[in-house]
């Protein structure tokens, strides 16, 4: 059994708390107001796990890490994985194009260990956040 096969056994036979989602973000202090708001809005607060991270989704091994514990403690049914605009993490790559790629690898791996998860990629800008 490969090391994915086993993370998808345990997830679905582990009696355990869940977590309606699993939020990915940047830690970049200018956006973790709207981000609370934006998760208080869509009625999260204190039902997701949150992994703060350099660029969000930028560094994929380190997040899926990450993201693997949450999945097979708390078994999120949805990821929202957060990117944001002016980005120094990214440096002078920062484009919304860029972020979505990104966001998109991220998206598919978390989908081979859990198939059915709904993710939604999003981009935090000065004047809120909307869709990736």
């Amino acid at each position: 059994m490969t090391e994915q096969q086993e993370l998808t056994a345990t997830i679905e036979r582990r009696p355990m708390h869940k977590a309606q989602a699993l939020v990915v973000h940047c830690i970049d202090l200018r956006f973790q107001r709207g981000i609370q708001d934006f998760l208080r809005e869509q009625g999260l607060t204190d039902k997701f796990d949150p992994i703060s991270w350099p660029g969000a989704s930028q560094d994929l091994e380190t997040v899926i890490k990450g993201a693997e514990v949450s999945l097979r403690l708390h078994d999120p049914d949805e990821i929202l994985i957060i990117e944001h605009e002016d980005c120094g993490a990214y440096g002078e790559d920062n484009s919304e194009e860029t972020h979505r790629q990104n966001a998109q690898k991220l998206a598919e791996a978390l989908k081979q260990i859990k198939p059915s998860l709904k993710v939604t990629p999003l981009i935090a800008t000065f004047d809120g956040i909307k869709p990736l």
